[in-house]
């Protein structure tokens, strides 16, 4: 991924900022899909010629690939650090819903940008859904760590296991943000969100 912008190639435009790009490009493919956007209006957003486009990021396709990292960046690496740092295992748990469930809401675009590449027809689908499998096993390792930690300090019964809590969570997640792009209302789904976290986190000693 590309994430030097302090250098500019030679023909790229002068303010042409490759992460605001990037930022844009993900917006775009996640309100409208791979084949609701192309590279023209891209440009036009930016406001850089279409060449210069294809020579900072690639076709659509790798561009599309390079947003969907960009996205997990952005947007789902922040909630994974909240998570990490909230001391409390209840909090942290909420917390992480309530950010899924308002990100996932937005009026803008909703959902999840990652499924939607991973499930769209690029060229590079095979790549965009290898990574976006790669960052949810990830993801649900994270959670199944730290719940194994607040097994073994006694603050979490031992069953459900770690490592199905985690998968749990996960599962949790995608679904709420399946359910914010169909159009369920935010409170409803916040309602709900907090309404799942005693499934996840089971009695509480």
């Amino acid at each position: 991924m590309v994430t030097n912008i302090a250098k500019r190639t030679p023909g790229r435009p002068k303010g042409f900022i490759l992460d605001e790009a990037l930022d844009r490009a993900v917006e775009m493919f996640w309100e409208h899909g791979y084949e609701g956007v192309d590279v023209d209006r891209i440009a036009r957003a930016v406001n850089v010629t279409k060449p210069a486009l294809y020579r900072a990021f690639g076709d659509k396709s790798t561009l599309l690939l390079k947003a969907v990292e960009r996205y997990a960046i952005t947007y789902v690496a922040p909630r994974m650090a909240a998570f990490q740092a909230e001391p409390d295992i209840h909090k942290a748990v909420t917390a992480f819903c309530e950010a899924t469930v308002n990100t996932a809401s937005d009026e803008a675009h909703g959902g999840c940008m990652m499924a939607a590449a991973a499930l769209g027809q690029s060229e590079r689908v095979t790549e965009i859904r290898s990574y976006v499998a790669q960052g949810l096993t990830a993801t649900a390792d994270i959670f199944a760590k730290r719940f194994e930690k607040e097994m073994k300090a006694g603050r979490l019964t031992r069953t459900p296991s770690a490592k199905v809590r985690g998968r749990a969570l996960v599962d949790l997640m995608q679904g709420l943000q399946l359910r914010a792009k169909v159009g369920i209302a935010r409170e409803q789904l916040l309602q709900d969100a907090r309404s799942y976290v005693p499934l996840i986190l089971g009695k509480q000693i």
